[in-house]
């Protein structure tokens, strides 16, 4: 218990450095010194929906055939009202009309999550016991939310920002307990080496001094870290040093990526891919159009922005600007499909039939698998009736490509309204995953992927001085590892924790015990009964410390115990998992929280997620209280002789630095 108290002390102390709580520097992620940036924030537009009226059936068909004659395929505002509005009727017991608003917010804006969710939430109202359409909905609101660009964008950043948090608080954990059992080792070597010649006291003083580097440097809390895990490598076990190597690749690649996916998202290029999703695949306004006029001001190039800037011309009737931006994008890349189509729609506006009809022929060609190609090239042939057998032919070769998309726009050409050309034909956006492409491009950089990786080896890290890389604490672990090869260590007897250089294996490297233990319990040599008992009790003292301090630690830290007990990997896996469900917690709405207004009570959600984890942390302390290693399963001290732990001697450890004696 004495032990246990200034552990959890000392790794509570860690956390909360680590978190900002002890310092000035901002929290998660570590600080603006860490990253160079703040944490990313939403931009997106401001959702005031309490100022809206209720809208009647008649009124949305109204505003859902205006919406169709834009060619808008979501509009956000609109569908978050009529969430609300379910809400609302739900609230009163009015279920139908509940089921009734949240159908249409999915006919406003059918690739956002939201409305499918609120229609998720009016059936389970409606009957809980409607398993197969209430899963069929969240089925659909979460492969939207992984399709959406913004809702996508924000979920893997999000979920990158959580696991990689909680990974880097992992490993502060795994170095506080091997300095924790390995620290005492150290000075214990230096304190029994301490003599009167010179060569030993500078020797010892050197140790002595370097153990305060990262003091000296101002370094990170994790890099001390690991700079102290490092400096005990020639006490640590084989699979300690193993994940001391994990430690250091964690710490060169996580922080980095972290802070690339920060500033990439603060950046101005990642707003103007938002600008263009907008006026790709939502309502949009005229600042959107304005982002993406200065952004051409620098950048000229760029196809897409110019596609996108044409789409918005073209859909306001504005067809000599929107031509001249598709042509502007064309001359950019001259297999650009989707803008060779559009430009054709806008021939098509302008009564220049034959020019469309080129447009679209030159589209497919480029890409014969697009049906809405072949789509529009059926509405251009139809301008010119004696052309009735090509009119027939090309759509039949859209229907067979993609019959879902023919028979919407057919369905939405309803012959009592003028016509229209945004329903006439198919004007082509950019798909997600240009999106997501541009951002990984501006996220890697022009170098690649590769580059960046090893660049990371030599970013700066924070520190009093200002060159030190990761580069040069590979070359302090790898001279340290050579120097230890050489030298004999100290290691800890795990039956009665007394520090020694004689010691003898069990079944496994991680049972070796010392050479009293050995003689005593093992051997069953006849000493002095005092000699004997004085070694029994030491080793229940010891076993009884070891065992408050694993279980007690851990039901703050669920893990803590495993990674005390030198089952380190599943230790690890516990930890990261604890951790995990801790960030979720404290980032209820993510790091970077979402703009959509809050629509629903969030009651199921704490149920789902604290439910999970009070499980888990149910079974995971259940599983460490009735774990016992090897020396408690088969010696037991208390009036009776040990068993036989094992009649054969084993060579040393790997690396233990002992002999057997």
């Amino acid at each position: 218990m004495k032990r246990a108290i200034p552990i959890s002390i000392i790794l509570i102390l860690a956390l909360l450095y680590y978190t900002g709580v002890l310092t000035k520097k901002e929290t998660l992620p570590f600080s603006k010194d860490f990253f160079s940036v703040e944490s990313p924030a939403s931009t997106d537009r401001v959702w005031v929906l309490e100022r809206i009226t209720p809208i009647n059936p008649r009124e949305l068909d109204q505003l859902y055939q205006v919406k169709l004659d834009k060619g808008i395929r979501n509009v956000p505002t609109l569908s978050f009202l009529l969430i609300r509005e379910s809400e609302r009727a739900r609230r009163k017991g009015d279920t139908e009309q509940a089921i009734r608003m949240a159908t249409d917010s999915i006919k406003f804006s059918p690739d956002l999550p939201q409305p499918y969710f609120g229609l998720a939430r009016a059936l389970y109202h409606q009957n809980p016991f409607q398993l197969h359409k209430i899963l069929r909905e969240l089925l659909k609101g979460e492969m939207v939310q992984c399709k959406y660009y913004p809702s996508s964008l924000k979920l893997f950043y999000n979920v990158f920002y959580i696991l990689s948090n909680a990974i880097l608080m992992t490993f502060i954990i795994f170095g506080v307990v091997v300095m924790v059992k390995y620290l005492p080792l150290y000075f214990y070597d230096i304190r029994k080496n301490l003599t009167q010649e010179i060569l030993r006291l500078l020797m010892n003083s050197l140790k002595i001094v370097i153990f305060f580097i990262p003091l000296f440097l101002r370094l990170d809390i994790l890099w001390a870290i690991f700079f102290w895990s490092v400096l005990l490598w020639g006490y640590v076990t084989k699979r300690e040093k193993q994940l001391i190597l994990v430690f250091l690749i964690v710490l060169i690649y996580l922080p980095s990526f972290l802070r690339s996916a920060s500033s990439t998202l603060d950046g101005l290029a990642s707003d103007v891919i938002l600008e263009m999703n907008q006026i790709n695949h939502e309502d949009w306004g005229r600042a959107s159009e304005e982002k993406l006029r200065a952004w051409l001001v620098a950048h000229p190039d760029d196809p897409e922005a110019l596609f996108s800037l044409g789409l918005a011309e073209k859909r306001q009737g504005h067809y000599p600007e929107a031509e001249e931006f598709y042509q502007k994008a064309i001359q950019q890349n001259p297999k650009f499909s989707e803008a060779i189509s559009n430009l054709g729609n806008v021939y098509l506006a302008q009564k220049r039939t034959p020019l469309a009809i080129t447009s679209y022929q030159q589209a497919s060609d480029l890409n014969p698998d697009r049906g809405a190609y072949y789509y529009n090239l059926s509405r251009a042939y139809s301008q010119e009736t004696f052309l009735s057998g090509k009119i027939d032919r090309a759509f039949q070769r859209a229907r067979q490509l993609d019959p879902d998309l023919v028979d919407y726009y057919t369905s939405i050409d309803i012959p009592n309204r003028p016509p229209n050309l945004n329903r006439l034909v198919i004007d082509e956006v950019l798909a997600p995953q240009s999106f997501w492409r541009r951002f990984t491009e501006q996220f890697v950089g022009k170098e690649g992927f590769l580059f960046r990786m090893f660049r990371a080896w030599f970013e700066k890290i924070p520190s009093r001085i200002p060159f030190l890389t990761p580069i040069l604490f590979l070359a302090f672990l790898i001279g340290t590892a050579r120097y230890c090869r050489a030298k004999r260590f100290l290691t800890r007897c795990p039956m009665c924790g007394s520090p020694t250089h004689r010691f003898y294996l069990g079944t496994s490297d991680q049972e070796f015990i010392c050479f009293n233990c050995y003689r005593i319990f093992i051997q069953k040599e006849k000493l002095h009964p005092k000699i004997v008992e004085k070694k029994s009790s030491q080793v229940r003292q010891f076993r009884k410390q070891n065992h408050l301090t694993s279980t007690l630690t851990n039901f703050f830290l669920v893990g803590f115990g495993y990674l005390w007990r030198e089952q380190a990997v599943k230790g690890l896996f516990l930890l990261s998992v604890f951790f995990v469900f801790m960030l979720r917690f404290a980032y209820w709405n993510g790091a970077i929280s979402s703009s959509f207004p809050q629509t629903s009570s969030i009651f199921w959600k704490w149920v789902f997620w604290g439910g999970f984890f009070v499980i888990f942390y149910i079974l995971s302390v259940r599983q460490l209280y009735r774990f016992e290693s090897r020396f408690e399963k088969e010696w037991k001290p208390v009036g009776r002789r040990p068993t036989n732990l094992s009649s054969e001697k084993e060579p040393p450890r790997e690396g233990g630095g002992g002999s057997v004696s």
